[in-house]
């Protein structure tokens, strides 16, 4: 299975302090199954950290360790591959905010695990934190990556 994971998990993978966080951690850099982002999370993820160090939980040099770590993961070499925004996704995204209440980058997120998921053989998995974003991709018929029981 290739896992999608949205900004929602990234953010907890690299914040660490979510409930889940341990877990998705293990999903993103130690799991069996190749992770991958859409390119939009690059600038939803800086904006999550620059939350978080207004909310006091991680300071600047916080924040600029973990935006050099995600370039490091998110490279050509690195372990994290990136889904390119197209404009077929951009399409797919209009109808899905025209049909869920979902927000519009989220709408994003959801049109590039839908196409990935068309254009792959391999079955594709969105690991999001986001409930709502969730109940919709099981409407639009996305499968969700979830947490194994222990």
């Amino acid at each position: 299975m290739i896992v999608f994971a949205d900004t929602s998990a990234i953010g907890s993978a690299y914040l660490g302090d979510e409930a889940d966080g341990r877990w998705i951690t293990e999903v993103i850099f130690n799991g069996k199954d190749p992770v991958v982002v859409c390119d939009l999370t690059d600038v939803e993820f800086a904006s999550l950290l620059a939350r978080a160090r207004r909310d006091g939980r991680i300071d600047k040099h916080g924040v600029d360790e973990r935006l050099n770590a995600y370039a490091d993961h998110t490279a050509d070499d690195g372990p994290i591959g990136v889904v390119p925004v197209s404009t077929e996704i951009i399409a797919r995204a209009r109808s899905i905010v025209l049909h869920a209440a979902v927000r519009t980058l989220d709408a994003i997120h959801l049109a590039a695990a839908q196409l990935l998921a068309e254009t792959n053989d391999e079955p594709v998995g969105l690991l999001t934190r986001d409930a709502r974003q969730a109940s919709a991709a099981l409407d639009l018929r996305i499968t969700l990556y979830e947490t194994p029981l222990d």
